[in-house]
């Protein structure tokens, strides 16, 4: 058949597959994958590593190639052999918090979305993609080149998966990540963690605040009293400008009188650092040639040996290296009595060519299906592509939820968390087409 007659096929067998489709991400996303304690064949703990085991069984059982390539990353390829193209998707979650109506590990669909954690943040992605390669292997689709989905365990807490697979592994010549949007990423910001503690112990105080059982809230305790802020969590590649539980909490100690004054530096540097989302009170709200300005992503506070410590998690442009980026808040927090007791570099910025002639034709194929709505950007989060040479983002846009729900509810990381089915098999036909397409092409990568 001719590649029209062959994309009618594949998209009509997309629509057919919908039930399917959301049947196996209400399974995946019934495993909590939450990072847990290393047992031996899982690092990152036993629900990570039952992701890698079931995804292995699918593509088993539906004739595709699993391989496991160590404990904490496997793939299922179309074809056998060393794959060229690697579909790079995480298994693995965030703590789902507390606020949802539901059981977060029991998913529902509901007006045409699948709701629980994970649904978005990667497992709905997971799932079309492997419906994806299950209907070019049933059409018997010949490509001159191996595709793979590679699935990993530890995306949400620093890729120490990939890290640790990129020591023993020659990656694909090239990977497309769909946990961006469309039409086409073509490179990411930065990501560090900083964690930040007063150089003296506060006066009785406690405080916790994003800590994985709540993590929309935040709690001091001052002697007998407590004190309390809350807020709806979110991603934090999207801050909130207006601050969040943390800043809230700070607001609220700073209005207390029976605060020690010798406390209260602490508290207004931690208000300062968790609302000041662009940082520009620290020189670092510069406007990147390429790249979106510099985000502050007040993520958590932990008592750390009787202090407590302020973690800030900053997607950094390449005009701000980290060094630069812990240099200019280490200059205003010594003037509250506060230091960088270290310093986490989770992936440095990358860029890849705009004219890269692959990068131009997934844009195309993209456009074709979407309208052409938006131009390639820059990824703002952290993914795998990071790590892997000539990674594109690349879909699938899926985080959507329905209009009836409240405000703050749905997006990933959140509470009920939702990936719409219209977007991932809208995904699933941008893919189909994008595979075909470097299928016509030269890619070698050089």
């Amino acid at each position: 058949m001719n590649r029209t007659e062959l994309l009618e096929r594949i998209d009509r067998e997309i629509e057919l597959c919908r039930a399917e489709l959301a049947k196996d991400t209400i399974r995946l996303i019934g495993i909590k994958s939450v990072k847990g304690e290393p047992q031996p064949g899982a690092p990152f703990g036993p629900g990570p590593r039952a992701v890698l085991d079931e995804v292995m069984r699918m593509g088993e059982a539906v004739g595709l190639y699993p391989t496991e390539h160590t404990d904490s990353i496997v793939s299922i390829g179309l074809k056998e052999g060393k794959p060229d193209l690697g579909i790079w998707i995480h298994g693995d979650v965030v703590p789902e918090g507390t606020g949802w109506n539901m059981d977060p590990y029991k998913a529902v669909e509901y007006k045409g979305h699948i709701i629980g954690r994970g649904a978005a943040d990667n497992k709905g992605q997971l799932c079309a993609m492997f419906h994806l390669l299950k209907i070019f292997k049933k059409l018997g689709v010949e490509l001159n080149y191996i595709p793979a989905i590679y699935v990993g365990s530890n995306e949400e807490n620093g890729a120490n998966d990939l890290k640790d697979f990129l020591t023993k592994h020659q990656p694909p010549k090239m990977s497309l990540i769909p946990d961006c949007g469309f039409p086409v990423g073509y490179g990411g910001k930065g990501c560090i963690y900083l964690y930040l503690r007063p150089k003296k112990p506060l006066q009785g105080v406690t405080i916790l605040a994003g800590q994985d059982a709540d993590p929309g809230k935040a709690v001091a305790v001052i002697g007998q009293r407590t004190v309390e802020a809350s807020s709806l969590p979110r991603h934090m590649s999207k801050p909130d400008p207006k601050g969040n539980m943390i800043t809230r909490l700070m607001e609220k100690l700073l209005d207390d009188p029976d605060v020690a004054p010798e406390d209260r530096p602490v508290y207004e540097i931690f208000r300062l650092l968790s609302q000041d989302v662009y940082g520009k009170a620290f020189g670092l709200d510069v406007q990147p040639k390429e790249m979106t300005p510099l985000v502050i992503g007040p993520e958590r506070i932990d008592m750390i040996d009787g202090y407590p410590e302020l973690v800030l998690k900053i997607r950094n442009p390449i005009e701000l290296p980290t060094e630069v980026v812990r240099e200019r808040i280490a200059v205003v927090a010594e003037k509250y009595g506060v230091e960088i007791a270290r310093t986490d570099e989770i992936v440095k910025p990358y860029l890849l060519d705009k004219n890269w002639p692959v990068l131009r034709r997934l844009e195309e194929v993209a456009d074709e299906i979407t309208g052409g709505d938006r131009p390639p950007y820059i990824i703002g989060g952290y993914t795998y592509g990071h790590l892997l040479p000539y990674a594109v983002g690349y879909g699938t846009d899926a985080n959507i939820w329905p209009e009836d729900f409240p405000e703050g509810h749905g997006g990933a990381h959140g509470i009920h968390e939702s990936v719409s089915l219209d977007r991932l098999q809208r995904a699933a036909r941008i893919y189909a087409r994008a595979l075909l397409a470097l299928n016509e092409m030269e890619w070698e990568v050089k």
